[in-house]
């Protein structure tokens, strides 16, 4: 199967780079260039302006992130306390091609491909699952390589793949993979008709499938994904293999409408969507009659949770609205708006974002920017179903006889709300800076489901230890090349996070060589990092996993960068990034006295080609 995916990751490429040039080839035009060509009833002016427009871009992509802190573990177990470096590694190699064709066939057709394909590696988080593992050398087993999530694995993603078809000047239809920009961007497999209404507003209504709004490959958009134990056996996932539960459509439809003046522009949408699976398996209900573990009659596979209810996720229907207007010379506001009026999670505002700029002075020399924002989580269970654990059995936990959900999305949903004022300012020549200040709110929402768990703070310091609003101020100066070309920049930032404390600077310097073909720029970084609970005698153990949990690291992080770029023609670009981080932990009651420095290396290369 490898070989196979293998063989058609490189031939697919090379078919766009293909179909592209065969595309943009001069002599696809022979009808209108040629001298043998008929003549029509069209001018030779305007047959030169309706000849096609070509474009395309093909970049790759490379990552690779390792870090060790050097402690021997397979030698001397007893060290696997003071071992903090990850067992996996992140890389990976990508491919994005992009192929453009507007206006062809006497400007009746539009075509645009859009592909990613992303080769990496699986993570095996699967073994954690398994009763017999050795928890004092799992520190030892390298869990793979791969790029994101917690499944990993290649990416085979079909962004777009579409064909526009003029009937009229003012009337067409949108075939195939889409974003349908009017709709909050959603991403639809099916058709779109277009109408424009005058020279300010076009109207339209689309129909098609739905895929995984979570999904960034092909092989996910409409399945569940298989890996990790994410998509196993619900009755014994610890010991069960990967199996899927077949395909999984989603139906999306609605109408919107895009609109363009000289001050004003934005676009309106309503939609709806229909979900032919079950949902994430509704509130989470402690079942009475599950009994302790005993470590005899009672298997650790014993559940303490009621099964879920295994309906159908519900349809969602929301609006959006995007708009950003100036009303004066000086004054911008943009605003971005969607209201879920029904879904999974009840009606609900999903998201609002408010941002307003004042250029106080001209030629921006002083500008004020203003902000609010609100976000909650995405109301699509579904999707979300494949990604939550079975909440009957076969957790991390289960060696205790507890069984809990685990999953890598949220499964209570949470809301977050951030105001946000920046003062920019240029001084002198290239020479300006900035003070900026944020803070933010989140909460649960739906926490009142089970108020005993999310609503007492006395319960196991769970709510106790989580507070509810956070903020940053950062000032910072920065230089363009008023001295020799050489830009520069200095920034301090004072994060006060919802569980721990940050200082950090952040300084760069940089030239660029060659009429700015070559760029060089060296970057440094010092964090100063104190989690609210690193003073607490208290630790972390499995009985009580919600107790002193926390994050209990005091230290100092330094973090040191070197970018380079060129582009020795205007179509061609490269860039490759290395970053060198070392990470100090003080020495804290937490099972050692003393903790090792973190080595980390990050490296990224990446080169583009437009035409």
């Amino acid at each position: 199967m490898m070989g196979s995916s293998r063989m058609s990751l490189f031939r697919l490429p090379l078919c766009l780079l293909a179909l592209s040039g065969a595309l943009a080839a001069p002599g696809r035009a022979q009808a209108a260039d040629s001298p043998d060509a008929k003549p029509d009833t069209k001018t030779a002016r305007e047959v030169r302006e309706s000849k096609g427009v070509y474009t395309g871009k093909v970049a790759l992509t490379a990552f690779y992130y390792t870090e060790n802190d050097g402690v021997d573990v397979v030698n001397d177990p007893t060290l696997f306390p003071m071992r903090l470096a990850t067992s996996s590694t992140l890389g990976y190699g990508e491919l994005r091609a992009i192929a453009d064709a507007r206006r062809v066939a006497n400007e009746k057709i539009d075509f645009r491909l859009d592909v990613r394909l992303r080769v990496t590696g699986n993570f095996d988080f699967e073994r954690k699952f398994d009763p017999t593992i050795d928890t004092t050398t799992i520190g030892t087993n390298n869990l793979g390589t791969s790029s994101r999530g917690y499944l990993g694995g290649p990416e085979y993603d079909l962004r777009e793949a579409y064909v526009n078809v003029h009937f009229t000047p003012r009337i067409g239809l949108q075939i195939g993979r889409m974003f349908v920009r009017e709709a909050d961007n959603i991403k639809l497999d099916g058709l779109r008709l277009f109408k424009d209404f005058g020279p300010h507003w076009q109207g339209s209504a689309f129909l098609g499938g739905y895929p995984n709004p979570y999904s960034r490959s092909l092989l996910t958009d409409y399945v569940g994904p298989c890996g990790a134990g994410v998509a196993g056996d619900r009755n014994d996932i610890a010991i069960s293999p990967c199996t899927t539960e077949g395909a999984k459509l989603g139906l999306g439809f609605g109408v919107g409408a895009r609109y363009s003046y000289d001050r004003l522009w934005g676009s309106i949408g309503l939609v709806g969507s229909l979900f032919t699976g079950v949902g994430d398996g509704g509130v989470v209900t402690p079942d009475p009659a599950a009994k302790p573990y005993d470590g005899m009659t009672v298997l650790f596979t014993q559940p303490n949770l009621n099964a879920p209810d295994g309906s159908l996720d519900a349809p969602r229907v929301f609006l959006s609205w995007l708009n950003s207007w100036r009303p004066a010379e000086r004054f911008d506001l943009f605003s971005d708006l969607v209201v879920d009026a029904y879904g999974s999670a009840g009606p609900q505002l999903t998201r609002l974002i408010l941002l307003g700029t004042i250029r106080i002075l001209r030629d921006d020399r002083l500008t004020m920017r203003t902000g609010f924002s609100y976000m909650s989580s995405l109301a699509i269970n579904m999707y979300l179903n494949r990604l939550v654990y079975n909440r009957l059995s076969g957790t991390t936990l289960t060696s205790q006889g507890i069984s809990a959900v685990e999953n890598n999305l949220t499964v209570l949903r949470t809301g977050r709300a951030e105001g946000r004022v920046t003062l920019d300012a240029r001084f002198v020549r290239r020479l300006g800076g900035f003070v900026e200040g944020r803070v933010r709110y989140r909460s649960l929402i739906n926490g009142g489901s089970d108020p005993s768990v999310y609503n007492d703070k006395s319960v196991d310091g769970f709510n106790a230890n989580v507070p509810t609003l956070a903020g940053d101020a950062s000032i910072g100066i920065r230089d363009t090349g008023s001295l020799a070309g050489i830009r520069g920049g200095l920034v301090y930032s004072a994060i006060i996070d919802y569980l721990s404390q940050n200082h950090v600077i952040n300084f760069d310097i940089g030239r660029d060589f060659w009429n700015e073909r070559i760029g060089l720029t060296l970057n440094y970084v010092a964090a100063i990092t104190k989690d609210a609970q690193s003073a607490s005698i208290d630790t972390c153990t499995p009985l009580t996993p919600y107790t002193a949990c926390f994050g209990r690291r005091s230290g100092m992080t330094h973090e040191l960068g070197l970018q380079a770029t060129a582009n020795p023609w205007r179509t061609l670009f490269f860039v490759i990034d290395y970053r060198l981080i070392a990470m100090l932990t003080d020495a804290q009651n937490m099972g050692a006295d003393k903790f090792p420095t973190v080595l980390s290396h990050a490296i990224l290369f990446r080169t583009e080609f437009r035409w």
